[in-house]
């Protein structure tokens, strides 16, 4: 069951969009340097499940998006429930990113967001506000993720 540090809302995270940042742990990445390695800890925070719905509600009126920073451990058990998630949402008619520092293409499973931002956290290369940075931002469009990084430049 995933767990959940703290939210807010952010107009940084997702290039024109308001959006409830909902920071998620236990992930096993370990980047050097990581800008937040509280979230490394799988036991920090509370359950999601039973808060996520009253998140939303808080900041319903103020938001056009949610997203998750951090996919939890990367487990199926994970990606199934940040799965069910995000369709929850869009059925409330928000859209949905999702922050993993994990480095990989995107995955079958993340259809279900309207953005996906993936890559680890190199410090010699610098966060999604570098032009070096091997972070890489996407938004889908008709269907298909297309890089938008340089909407952080």
């Amino acid at each position: 069951m995933l767990r959940y540090t703290e939210f807010g809302l952010s107009h940084q995270e997702v290039p024109n969009e308001s959006a409830i940042c909902i920071y998620i742990s236990g992930c096993p990445n370990r980047c050097r340097n990581c800008h937040y390695p509280e979230l490394q800890e799988w036991l920090n925070g509370d359950p999601l499940r039973s808060q996520l719905s009253n998140i939303i509600d808080f900041y319903y009126s103020q938001a056009t998006c949610v997203c998750f920073l951090g996919e939890g451990d990367c487990s199926q058990e994970s990606k199934n429930e940040l799965s069910d998630y995000a369709k929850y949402i869009t059925a409330r008619g928000l859209r949905v990113c999702l922050y993993s520092g994990r480095d990989v293409s995107i995955e079958e499973w993340m259809n279900c967001f309207d953005y996906v931002k993936l890559g680890s956290y190199k410090e010699e290369q610098g966060d999604l506000h570098s032009k070096t940075t091997n972070q890489r931002f996407f938004q889908k469009k008709k269907g298909v993720f297309v890089d938008r990084t340089e909407l952080f430049w």
